[in-house]
């Protein structure tokens, strides 16, 4: 049996390095004075620096705003280009409607073929995270970024030589290949740069990116509209042209921006260098750390968290996920709103959550507090999919559809949860082996969801789409519930390392520290 967590043996682990986190609401809104004072509570427990601190707040600081330029900013263009790709699909599918230039029509789409074809590219996806992960750390982002852009951009371009349901299945399908190592790489990238303390914030302007990326989209859509039999193409075909022409372009621009790792970077100071190695404490991702391991492998799926962040996120990404490709046509077929009024009303709706992306993920860095960061957004969202699902229950309803609209904006937090997790998970992982294993898990949970998510909304349920409404709520409870076990696992998964090994950390971990330090002793 699991016993409760004991305060003794927690503190014994967080100073090992091990991170636990818990439940308690004493600082969900300002951090433990311990943490004000020295940085060492919550996910900071994986930053006590191998050797003494020998530079400045000032230089740290510096530092961080020095990357920022050159990781977080093109880790951002990069994932805004990505789902600018990848997501136009939902804003494509309306333009032109029931016309004969529409994409539906266009390639003769019927049934449920339009939601495989949006689930499609996450096959794809799902199968090479790990893959990717291991390939950017054996060459680095710098190189895997512009080259995976350019290929993905091809693709895109393609797709507005497709002809029939078959082409754009193949065309989606390929599409995932290049794009697969998007986001997992991009996390694994920040926990090379970046301390567990400062992700949450700078993985929340990551993927607000992706909400801007689906606001542009759609107000992209509504202007290349007017393009329809220009050169002989129909609107939908412009839309993937021009859109998958914008990563091919600033590829090389990102490659001259884009760092390798710490230990080989040219593009900072012996000095910065130094600073960047040597800030991070045990358990960290590194370059000198083991690519590859089978028993980090196993290790890894056979930990009860893995499963517990697995089906936490795997519930949320699908209700994200499917209020991203089909809030559009939740408005123009449920609500009734013009074609032109859905686009530009989902556009509002994407650009108003990007703020809270930043604030939210800021505030939890500073009360280093990952679990009702999470949960609190989760609940707030609840509302929206309760009284669509009464509407579409109750057709003779007084709600006016302006109003249910507005319950979409509640809706949107769902989003803005996601960065805590992947922050959460990636604070309980420990060396660059384990999180390209297990940060590419968590997000396969993203990328299976994605899958799901399209057939939550068959076309056959339209336009009321009760059963999607409905199964949203009960998916949203189970998010919640499986997320609130993970401290107990996490402490059962250390006391039991502990029990065999001596040490709270896995033992690759250790070794892989030890090289660390080694390596970043050259620049002091």
């Amino acid at each position: 049996m699991i016993s409760p967590l004991s305060q003794s043996r927690r503190d014994i682990f967080q100073e090992e390095g091990i991170y636990i986190g818990g439940w308690s609401l004493q600082h969900v809104l300002i951090p433990a004075k311990k943490a004000r004072l020295d940085g060492i509570a919550g996910d900071d427990v994986k930053e006590k620096a191998l050797a003494e601190q020998d530079w400045s707040k000032d230089e740290e600081t510096r530092l961080r705003r020095k990357l920022d330029r050159r990781v977080l900013l093109p880790c951002c263009i990069i994932y805004f280009l990505a789902l600018l790709d990848r997501a136009n699909l939902g804003n494509v599918k309306i333009l032109q409607q029931g016309t004969p230039d529409s994409l539906k029509s266009s390639l003769h789409l019927h049934g449920t073929q339009f939601n495989w074809a949006v689930s499609i590219s996450y096959f794809a996806v799902t199968a090479l995270l790990i893959p990717s992960n291991l390939l950017m750390k054996r060459i680095s982002a710098k190189w895997y970024f512009p080259f995976a852009m350019v290929l993905w951009g091809t693709v895109v371009m393609s797709f507005a030589a497709v002809q029939n349901a078959g082409g754009l299945f193949a065309a989606r399908f390929v599409l995932g290949i290049p794009e697969s190592g998007v986001v997992p790489c991009c996390i694994m990238y920040f926990s090379f740069w970046y301390k567990p303390s400062e992700r949450a914030f700078r993985i929340g302007v990551f993927h607000s990116a992706g909400s801007l990326a689906a606001a542009v989209s759609g107000f992209l859509a509504l202007a290349i509209d007017n393009l329809n039999g220009k050169g002989g193409l129909k609107a939908w075909q412009w839309v993937f042209i021009i859109e998958g022409s914008m990563p091919i372009i600033l590829a090389p621009l990102l490659w001259l921006c884009l760092l390798t790792f710490p230990e080989d970077t040219k593009a900072l100071s012996d000095r910065e260098r130094y600073i960047a190695i040597n800030r991070f404490g045990r358990g960290s991702a590194r370059r000198t750390d083991v690519t590859w391991s089978w028993s980090t492998f196993r290790r890894i799926f056979t930990r009860p968290s893995t499963y517990a962040f697995f089906v936490s996120y795997v519930s949320l990404g699908i209700v994200a996920s499917a209020q991203g490709t089909f809030l559009p046509t939740f408005l123009s077929t449920f609500l009734h709103f013009s074609i032109s009024k859905s686009n530009l009303y989902t556009a509002i709706c994407k650009l108003t959550i990007i703020p809270l992306y930043w604030f939210y993920g800021l505030h939890s860095d500073w009360t280093h507090e990952r679990m009702w960061h999470y949960i609190l957004p989760v609940v707030i969202a609840m509302p929206r999919y309760a009284v669509w699902t009464y509407a579409s229950s109750h057709p003779a309803h007084t709600m006016s559809n302006i109003s249910l609209y507005g319950l979409s904006y509640l809706g949107q937090m769902v989003q803005v949860s996601q960065p805590i997790l992947l922050s959460y998970r990636t604070a309980t992982l420990y060396g660059a082996c384990e999180q390209a294993v297990g940060g590419a898990a968590a997000v396969a949970s993203g990328s299976i969801a994605a899958i799901l998510a399209p057939q939550l909304y068959p076309e056959q349920h339209a336009p009321g789409f009760l059963p999607g409404f409905s199964a949203t709520c009960g998916l949203l409870v189970l998010c919640i519930v499986s997320y609130l076990t993970l401290p107990i696992w996490l402490e059962w998964e250390a006391a039991d390392r502990k029990a065999k090994t001596g040490h709270a950390l896995p033992m690759q971990a250790v070794a892989d520290a030890e090289r660390a330090q080694v390596s970043g002793s050259g620049f002091a």
